[in-house]
């Protein structure tokens, strides 16, 4: 789902004002909602990306 220049700006603020990762991880869960909607296929994406990246770094 494409975002409109008002959406993009509104979520770009939040990300901009998120000064730490532990703020700016529910801005980024948040945006990975609205932008998922109900589409299982992006749910499914989401899953994956944070299961790799999570595994990537269980080593460090």
């Amino acid at each position: 789902m494409p975002l409109t220049p008002g959406q993009l700006a509104h979520w770009n603020a939040r990300v901009l004002a998120a000064g730490t990762n532990a703020e700016r991880a529910p801005v980024l869960w948040d945006l990975a909602r609205v932008v998922a909607g109900k589409d299982e296929a992006a749910w499914a994406d989401l899953v994956r990306l944070l299961t790799q990246w999570t595994q990537a770094r269980a080593g460090s």
